[in-house]
């Protein structure tokens, strides 16, 4: 993950540890304290004052993104897949665990804001208000939460096979989304239109 300025790079791994690297020469800056397991993704907030990281461990870790230390140890509950702070609010991060759950947490309280279950993978909007995420029963489907209570606002029906990924436009009017039938569909984002499908021909 870039830092939101662009001049820093997070990566996780196998190391089981988050390394800083300056973005420009390459260079390792930063390399966090070792953690039990693989780290799985990492994500700068707004900011880019915090970077939070997520574990086979399942726990989540908020760091200080300029001084390496670390600030909360958050436990999600099962190994973790996804975190992702809000691209408009530094307190709010969301990640998604093994367990198929989507969780918005407060990263200065370390509380749960909300929890749905069964999702894999989740994505923010641009302007903060909606995660597109998909999985469970309707894994066919991609949904669209609103971010702020995790309440259901628009499902866009449907791929021939589970969805894996999405992402939305620059702008946030459009949402493409992949699936292991081979197609990427592109969608409106506002009333769940589809506009267009792209067939691949492999996922």
């Amino acid at each position: 993950a870039f830092s939101p300025c662009g001049q820093t790079l997070a990566t996780g791994g196998g190391a089981f540890t988050v390394i800083l690297w300056d973005a420009q020469t390459g260079k390792a800056e930063l390399m966090l304290e070792k953690l039990t397991d693989w780290v799985t993704s990492v994500s700068f907030s707004a900011d880019g004052a915090r970077l939070a990281s997520g574990s086979w461990d399942g726990f989540i870790r908020v760091w200080d993104a300029k001084t390496g230390a670390m600030l909360r140890a958050i436990l999600h509950g099962s190994p973790v897949g996804w975190v992702h702070f809000s691209p408009t609010d530094s307190r709010r991060l969301a990640s998604v665990g093994d367990d198929k759950t989507l969780t918005q947490w407060d990263i200065e309280s370390g509380e749960m804001r909300w929890r749905v279950e069964g999702h894999w993978f989740a994505v923010f909007s641009p302007d903060g208000h909606t995660i597109a995420t998909a999985g469970g029963a309707d894994a066919e489907d991609v949904l669209l939460v609103d971010a702020e209570t995790g309440a259901l606002r628009l499902r866009l029906v449907r791929h021939q096979h589970v969805v894996i990924l999405a992402s939305f436009s620059i702008d946030g009017s459009m949402l493409a989304s992949g699936s292991l039938d081979g197609a990427c569909k592109v969608w409106d984002s506002s009333t769940g239109a589809l506009l267009r499908t792209i067939n691949a021909g492999t996922p």
